[in-house]
């Protein structure tokens, strides 16, 4: 799962840099339209040749920059790899400082305050948005300030009509191109994130339950041993801690392989869940060895399902995984008591268990003391 985790990782590098590199050409490209909406109107005589070329200028020196530190890997790991709002900043200052080079032209710088916001939507928080604007609103006070009164609409011409329309055309299709392009993120994003959920779900069953018999593991015992100990210091609600032991098993693996010790292994946990409640908690400690957590439950009323655990085990045709198998199955059984520790209940239902495998297997063992018994322990059936 891990492996999983690094090659997701990896892939969202690669997507994230190719998303930046993408977006930094979409960037150069429409600087290259507005050069050449500028060229146009010097041609026009509007402005003079030298604004469309050091705008042409302008595109190229920024475009290299931001595509150099984009290369080098500068800010990767920050909460804004792609430079957005250094760009976003950056395009708002060119755009401002034409808009006082050349205001005959000013509406086109203008307009592309929009399309700048519009990629800056894409990549940054409300924060960075706020201060983009900010910083916008600012240099539009600057510019209005120095040559408000020269900004002009070139439209004395058929041809300035023609571009300004143009222009127009240009930016509502810049606009709605990268409308388009953060719905189709934020369904990109919505899927990778169920990918995620998904993939956290897979990582917390793999740490709470055993991947062979699809049941609790032995660190999820733990946890929930913990849970019904503090139940039963709050309000009393009984519980009781079984160990079950597959009789026999080991032999099952040295004559007739591990993958027939596994099936075995299977379907002895679904002759538990059989006989188990819901409200009960089942687990694989190690091995042939389980852990029965009875909620709610005192040692006289739990035995009678570990009872019939044992019978179902000792009558299952265990032959079907190999010749002349035999299985039963051996449980120690104990309350938990006032006053003591997980472990100290957890030993005293081992030590009932080794009761049971000591008078001849195939039988439930309850820990001295559970209730009246002999030193020993009580057998409450013994096959």
């Amino acid at each position: 799962m891990q492996r999983e985790f690094g090659e997701m990782k990896e892939q969202r590098r690669k997507e994230m840099n190719a998303m930046a590199f993408g977006m930094l050409g979409r960037v150069a490209l429409s600087g290259v339209l507005d050069v050449l909406l500028l060229c146009g109107f010097a041609y026009a005589g509007v402005i003079q040749p030298d604004i469309a070329l050091l705008y042409g200028m302008a595109v190229i020196v920024v475009s290299g920059i931001f595509y150099l530190l984009l290369r080098s890997g500068y800010k990767r790991r920050s909460k804004d790899p792609g430079l957005t709002f250094p760009q976003v900043v950056t395009a708002l200052l060119v755009q401002t400082g034409f808009l006082i080079l050349a205001p005959q032209v000013g509406y086109l710088f203008l307009i592309n305050f929009f399309v700048i916001y519009a990629f800056g939507a894409l990549g940054l928080s409300t924060f960075w948005n706020v201060v983009s604007w900010l910083i916008g609103s600012l240099g539009l006070v600057l510019a209005f300030s120095l040559i408000g009164w020269h900004l002009q609409f070139p439209v004395g011409s058929n041809l300035g009509q023609l571009l300004v329309c143009l222009s127009f055309i240009l930016t509502l299709g810049r606009c709605i191109y990268l409308a388009n392009m953060m719905s189709r993120m934020q369904r990109k994003i919505t899927e990778q994130n169920q990918q995620l959920v998904k993939a956290m779900k897979r990582v917390q069953e793999l740490a709470t339950r055993d991947e062979l018999t699809n049941i609790e593991n032995r660190r999820s015992l733990m946890e929930i041993l913990a849970v019904e100990q503090k139940r039963f210091q709050r309000g009393g609600t009984p519980f009781c801690i079984a160990i079950l032991d597959l009789d026999g098993f080991k032999s099952v693996n040295d004559n007739f392989g591990h993958a027939a010790g596994d099936m075995v292994l299977k379907t002895f946990v679904e002759i538990v869940r059989n006989e188990m409640r819901l409200s009960d908690h089942f687990a694989r400690y190690g091995g042939d060895e389980f852990v029965l957590v009875l909620t709610g439950t005192t040692v006289q009323e739990g035995v009678t399902a570990l009872d019939r655990i044992c019978a179902e085990t000792e009558m299952y045709d265990w032959s079907k995984f190999g010749k002349d198998i035999i299985l039963t199955a051996s449980i120690g059984i104990t309350d938990f008591r006032p006053g003591e520790s997980i472990d100290e209940a957890f030993q005293r239902a081992d030590m009932a268990l080794y009761g049971a495998k000591a008078a001849g297997r195939n039988r439930v063992m309850i820990s001295p003391d559970s209730f009246e018994s002999s030193d020993g322990g009580t057998t409450i059936r013994a096959f």
